[in-house]
C-alpha cells in the first residue's frame, strides 16, 4: 500500500505540472492571436498585448516553486506564435525574456506585499496591484523590450523611446484588464448566487455588449457627438461594480476594452480621426482612464462587503453566545435606545424582544429605581464611562427582583463610539442575605450595648445618685423654708432652680443610656465626631473615677462633620474606652491615662484615636483581636471589637490597632468619611 501511495504521489507530481504547463501554453498562444487581431491598421504594436498578463495571472495562481512550470509552458507557445510572424530567433528569445520579466516582476512584488490570494477585495490589494503589476512591471520590462528591438534592428522605423512609448501603454492596459478576470473567475465567479443574480448579471453584461457594439463598432459616429457617447458604457460599469464587486467590474471592463479595440481595428468608433499612432494612444488612455476608477470602486465595494460580512458574522456569533449565556445581556446604540436583549433577559421578564427594544424595557423598572438608573445611564453615556448599579426589575410573575447591572461603552476599531453593552445578574438572594445579616448585626450590636450598660451599672448608679441626692436635699430644705413664718420665698425659688438643674443632669444621663440601649436602624446623617467622643467620655466619667483613669483630649476646633450614625459611633468609642480600662488594670493608678484624639485623615475623612498605657498585645496576635470570639479577658465574649469593626466598615471607614512603640500600651484608630452635600441619608 505504501508503495502504491508513493507511485500515486509521484504521478500527481508529474501530471499536475504538465497539465498546468499545457494550459498556460494554450492560453498564451490564443492570447497572442487575440493581440494580433486587436492591432490597428498600419501599426506594428498591438493596442492590447495579452500574453504577458496571462503569464502573470498564472504565476499568481500558483506557488512560487511552480513558476518554472509557467515559464516552461509559455515558451513553446511563444516560439510558435512568433515564428509564424517571421520574427528572427534571437529577437524571439529576447522578447520572451522581456515578457517573462514583466510577469515575474509583477508576481514577485505582489507576493511580497500581499498575503494570500490577489482577489481585489480591498483598496490596499487594488492599489498594490496597480502600482506593482500594472505600472512598475510594464515600466521596467518595456525598457528591455525597446532595447532588444533597437539592438536587433528588426523593422527599425522608430527610435528607442518611441518603441518604449508604444509598448508601455499596451502592456499597462493588458495588465489592468486581463489578470483580474482570470484571477477572480478562477477563485470566485458567481458561485453561490441564485437565479435572480445570474439574470441581473446577464442584463448588465448584455447591455454592455450592445452599447459597445453600437458605439465602438459603428462606422457613422461623428466627431462632434463622440465625446457624449463615451459616457454610454459608464452606467453599466458602475452597475457591475456596485452590484457584483470586483468580479463584475473586471468582466465589464474586459468587454469594453475588447469591444472598443475591436471596433477601432475595423475602422469604427470615435478613435479613428487622427493619425494611427495618436488613435492608438488616445484609445489606450481612454480605456485606462475608465478602468482605474472602476477597479478602485470595485475594491472599495468588496472591502465594505467584507467588513459588513465580518460584522454580521460577529454579531451572529455574539447573539448566539449571548443567548446561551446565563447572565442578562443587553446592548444600546448611539441614540441611547436599547437594541438587543438576550434570551435570559426575555425569559426573566416574560416579554418579547419587540416589547423590550428601544425604551420599552423601562416599563419593567421599579418606580423607585427608574429615575436613579436613567440619570446614571445618561451621565455615563454622555461621558462614555462604564457604570454599575443595582435596581429592581419586574419578573414574568409580576414580582420584582434585584439585579446588578454593569455596562461599558463600545468602540469601533477606529475609535467610533457605538453605544453600550451591559450584563446583569440576579442578586435578590444576596440582597436578602445582606438584609438578614444587617438585622442580625443590629440585634447583636444592641445586645452588646445592653451588656455594656450592665457592666456600667455601678458607675451609672453613682452618676445618677449625685443629682438625685442633691434633689432630695434641696426639696427638704425648701420644705423647711416654707414652714418658717414668714417663708423665705426668694431662697425657695433659688432651691427650685437647683432642683431643675439636677433634674436635667439626671435626664441627660438617662437619655444617653436610652440612646445606647434602644433598638435603631443605622441612620446616616451629619454627625459632629468630637461631640460623640466627649459624650461617651462624660457617660464614663464615674467609671473612670472608680478605675482611677484620667482622660486627656486632643481635639482641635473647626473640624468638619462626618457622615454617620451617632449611636453606633458612640458604641464604637465606648467599646474602645472600656477595653482601655481593662488593659490598664495592672498599671499603677497614678499612671492610668487615656488619650482621646480626633484629627483629619486626608481630605475625605476624620480619624479618632484611643490610646492607653496598658500591657498591650503581642505583634503576632495584633490582627486577631478583631476576630469574633477572640479575647484576652477571662470573662469576655470577644465580640466587641468585631462588632466595632463591622460598624466602621458599614460607615465606609476602617478600624485598626497599633502598638505604642517604644511606649507601653496600644492605640486603636478608626476613620469615618466626611459629610458631603451630595451624601444621601438613608438606612443601610
Amino acid at each position: 500500500m505504501l508503495a502504491s501511495l508513493k507511485t500515486q504521489l509521484s504521478m500527481d507530481s508529474i501530471v499536475r505540472p504538465t497539465c498546468i504547463g499545457l494550459l498556460v501554453g494554450i492560453a498564451y498562444y490564443f492570447g497572442a492571436m487575440v493581440g494580433f487581431a486587436l492591432t490597428l491598421p498600419n501599426q506594428s504594436v498591438s493596442t492590447l498585448w495579452p500574453p504577458n498578463s496571462i503569464m502573470l495571472a498564472f504565476l499568481l495562481l500558483q506557488p512560487p516553486q511552480r513558476y518554472w512550470v509557467i515559464l516552461l509552458g509559455a515558451f513553446p507557445a511563444h516560439l510558435a506564435i512568433q515564428l509564424q510572424s517571421g520574427v528572427p530567433l534571437p529577437l524571439i528569445l529576447c522578447w520572451f525574456i522581456s515578457n517573462s520579466s514583466e510577469a515575474l516582476i509583477g508576481a514577485i512584488c505582489l507576493r511580497r506585499y500581499i498575503v494570500g490570494p490577489v482577489d481585489f477585495s480591498s483598496l490596499r490589494c487594488v492599489l498594490f496591484y496597480v502600482v506593482c503589476a500594472a505600472l512598475l512591471a510594464p515600466f521596467f520590462s518595456s525598457f528591455l523590450d525597446a532595447g532588444f528591438v533597437t539592438l536587433t534592428g528588426w523593422k527599425q522605423q522608430q527610435s528607442y523611446w518611441e518603441v518604449w512609448l508604444t509598448r508601455f501603454p499596451s502592456n499597462v492596459l493588458a495588465e489592468i484588464t486581463i489578470p483580474p478576470v482570470i484571477l477572480l473567475w478562477a477563485s470566485k465567479g458567481l458561485r453561490g448566487t441564485d437565479w435572480r443574480r445570474h439574470f441581473e448579471a446577464f442584463l448588465v453584461m448584455g447591455g454592455l455588449i450592445v452599447v459597445s457594439l453600437l458605439f465602438f463598432s459603428a462606422q457613422t459616429i461623428r466627431i462632434r457627438t463622440a465625446p457624449a457617447l463615451l459616457y454610454l458604457p459608464l452606467p453599466f460599469l458602475l452597475w457591475a461594480a456596485m452590484r457584483f464587486g470586483a468580479v463584475g467590474a473586471s468582466t465589464a471592463l474586459l468587454i469594453v476594452v475588447l469591444g472598443s479595440i475591436f471596433g477601432a481595428a475595423r475602422g469604427g468608433g470615435p478613435f479613428i480621426s487622427a493619425s494611427p499612432a495618436d488613435n492608438v494612444f488616445s484609445l489606450q488612455m481612454f480605456l485606462m482612464a475608465i478602468s482605474l476608477p472602476i477597479m478602485f470602486l470595485a475594491g472599495s465595494v468588496e472591502e465594505q462587503r467584507q467588513k459588513a460580512k465580518i460584522l454580521i458574522d460577529s454579531e451572529a456569533r455574539f447573539r448566539s453566545m449571548a443567548n446561551a449565556a446565563p447572565a442578562l445581556i443587553w446592548m444600546s446604540g448611539t441614540d441611547k435606545g436599547f437594541t438587543f436583549f438576550n434570551k435570559a433577559w426575555l425569559d426573566l421578564t416574560g416579554r418579547t424582544l419587540d416589547q423590550e427594544l428601544d425604551n420599552g424595557w423601562i416599563e419593567g423598572l421599579h418606580s423607585e429605581d427608574s429615575h436613579s438608573f436613567l440619570a446614571q445611564y445618561d451621565r455615563s453615556f454622555d461621558a462614555r464611562k462604564k457604570f454599575s448599579i443595582e435596581h429592581r426589575l419586574r419578573r414574568y410573575d409580576g414580582q420584582y427582583c434585584w439585579i446588578l447591572n454593569n455596562a461599558v461603552p463600545r468602540f469601533d476599531s477606529d475609535g467610533t463610539f457605538l453605544g453600550y453593552i451591559g450584563s446583569a445578574i440576579d442578586v435578590s438572594q444576596r440582597r436578602e442575605a445582606e438584609t438578614n445579616l444587617r438585622h442580625q448585626r443590629e440585634q447583636l450590636a444592641r445586645m452588646t450595648r445592653i451588656s455594656t450598660m450592665g457592666e456600667l451599672a455601678a458607675s451609672l448608679a453613682h452618676e445618677l445618685n449625685q443629682p438625685l441626692t442633691a434633689i432630695l436635699a434641696n426639696a427638704q430644705a425648701a420644705d423647711r423654708l416654707m414652714a418658717a413664718n414668714p417663708p423665705d420665698l426668694e431662697e425657695v425659688s433659688a432651691i427650685l432652680q437647683d432642683i431643675v438643674k439636677d433634674n436635667n443632669r439626671a435626664g441627660e444621663i438617662i437619655w444617653r443610656m436610652k440612646a445606647l440601649v434602644r433598638k435603631e436602624n443605622l441612620e446616616l446623617a451629619q454627625v459632629d465626631l468630637p461631640t460623640v467622643v466627649r459624650d461617651v467620655a462624660l457617660l464614663l466619667h464615674s467609671d473612670a473615677i472608680l478605675h482611677d483613669v484620667r482622660f486627656r483630649f486632643d481635639v482641635p476646633s473647626g473640624l468638619s462633620p462626618v457622615r454617620g450614625d451617632r449611636v453606633h459611633l458612640q458604641q464604637v468609642v465606648l467599646n474602645l474606652l472600656l477595653n482601655a480600662f481593662d488593659a490598664m488594670k495592672v498599671v499603677p493608678a497614678s499612671e492610668r491615662e487615656i488619650q482621646l484624639c480626633v484629627a483629619a485623615e486626608g481630605a475625605d475623612s476624620l480619624r479618632v484615636g484611643v490610646s492607653d498605657c496598658g500591657a498591650g498585645v503581642p505583634g503576632e496576635t495584633l490582627d486577631r483581636v478583631f476576630e469574633p470570639f477572640y479575647t484576652t479577658k477571662g470573662e469576655g465574649l470577644g465580640m466587641g471589637l468585631a462588632i466595632s469593626r463591622s460598624i466602621i466598615e458599614v460607615h465606609g471607614g476602617r478600624l485598626w490597632a497599633e502598638c505604642n512603640d517604644p511606649k507601653p500600651g496600644m492605640t486603636f484608630y478608626f476613620t469615618v468619611p466626611l459629610w458631603r452635600e451630595e451624601s444621601r441619608r438613608g438606612s443601610i
